[in-house]
């Protein structure tokens, strides 16, 4: 007798709280995910990223950050409208209105009938594994986010903290406590067409290690989908309810921002099954939401992603998507760099560089493409100026050098 399965439903970023509020506010609840519904609707379980914040009512107009993802609109009504069963909290996001705006949203989506997963008052507790039943199986979630510039190492009330370690170790904890482990994970450089070397690595030991289904976001961008043993692993959702058209930040890295796909998979206690890819687009305003694809314009998108997963298990094109990626973050904060006195650099720069995990990972790629070229030249003559004479020195006028 087979094993019994289920069909689980995924799409990557949601913002409810610019944009697709306003039009939700006006058109009602349900307007963000009106085309999707049908297709969510097919599914058992509906998961999806919640990337924006709900403010509560008492919270300080001065206190609202004009540069964060929050809003007044009451979001968890269009989650539970699109029928989502569970979304993942853990982003770089969750702290844009604090711990208030951060526990405000996770109790009203709960309230609203929709798991709110990755965030807690302590780490055991937004690791903790949220565990779904549907067609008999209990389907566990583990959800995590990467350090960031927004979160700047904090470990008290707030995300999930993503390391490689952290997720293998709650895999194993978790291992008989659901009969199918489904893995989220908000992580790796915005708008690349391939993750991270390291983050690929890690996925795909998480699929090695008993989740069935691996889910990656935060690029914004879609990229590619691998199994892996029974697993599956799709590294990047991109986006599905975005002001892709509408913020200059997503506009000026598109068209990718605006395209992306829902993920249909079927789950067992065996791993991963078939699976499949609605293609969608954001339309530009006033639509500004997620709109399935068809005709041609689908059999573009999916010739796409089809590339994308070819891209993925290629380790060339991975590396160097990659130190591009690694060296145009450090072209950005070469430009911060200017201006910046001592103390702002140590107390500022110096430690989001070196200390916050989403910065570590390209700055340690930045240091290979360093050791490379130190290396290349290790071994020339110099028979008439010191090593590397031809390089600008600040300090080589200075007596005793």
């Amino acid at each position: 007798m087979p094993d019994p399965s289920i069909r689980l439903a995924a799409v990557g970023d949601i913002d409810l709280s610019r944009d697709a509020a306003r039009a939700a506010g006006e058109r009602g609840a349900g307007w963000p995910f009106e085309h999707l519904r049908p297709h969510l609707a097919g599914a058992d379980l509906r998961f999806g990223n919640m990337e924006s914040v709900i403010l509560p009512p008492d919270y300080p107009d001065e206190r609202i950050d004009p540069d964060g993802l929050v809003g007044r609109f009451d979001a968890s009504a269009s989650l539970a409208a699109a029928g989502f069963d569970i979304v993942n909290l853990a982003q770089n996001h969750v702290l844009d209105a604090g711990t208030a705006g951060m526990f405000h949203t996770r109790d009203r989506i709960e309230a609203a009938g929709v798991a709110a997963a990755g965030v807690g008052r302590s780490q055991p507790e937004a690791r903790r594994m949220r565990v779904l039943t549907a067609g008999g199986l209990r389907v566990g979630f583990l959800c995590y986010a990467e350090d960031s510039n927004y979160t700047l190492g904090t470990t008290g009330p707030c995300g999930a903290r993503y390391t490689p370690g952290n997720v293998l170790a709650d895999l194993a904890e978790n291992a008989g406590r659901a009969d199918v482990l489904v893995v989220s994970v908000h992580a790796d450089l915005e708008f690349t067409d391939t993750p991270s070397p390291a983050r690929r690595e890690a996925f795909r030991r998480f699929a090695a290690a008993g989740a069935a289904l691996v889910l990656g976001h935060h690029p914004h961008v879609p990229q590619g989908v691998e199994r892996v043993g029974r697993g599956l692993v799709a590294y990047s959702l991109g986006n599905c309810v975005f002001d892709a058209h509408t913020s200059e930040y997503m506009r000026s890295h598109g068209p990718h921002t605006g395209q992306s796909f829902l993920l249909n998979v079927e789950l067992s206690p065996a791993g991963a099954g078939d699976f499949e890819r609605v293609g969608f687009r954001i339309d530009p305003p006033p639509e500004q939401r997620p709109r399935p694809l068809a005709g041609r314009e689908a059999e573009a998108l999916l010739a796409r992603l089809d590339d994308l997963d070819r891209a993925v298990v290629d380790d060339e094109t991975v590396a160097a998507n990659w130190r591009r990626a690694a060296l145009r973050h450090l072209d950005i904060y070469l430009e911060r760099l200017r201006g910046m006195g001592r103390e702002e650099v140590i107390d500022d720069l110096l430690g989001r560089l070196l200390l916050v995990a989403e910065n570590r990972s390209w700055v340690e790629e930045v240091f290979r493409v360093v050791r490379q070229r130190w290396s290349a030249r290790a071994d020339a003559p110099c028979p008439y100026n010191r090593p590397h004479r031809l390089l600008r020195r600040r300090f080589e006028d200075r007596p005793g050098d």
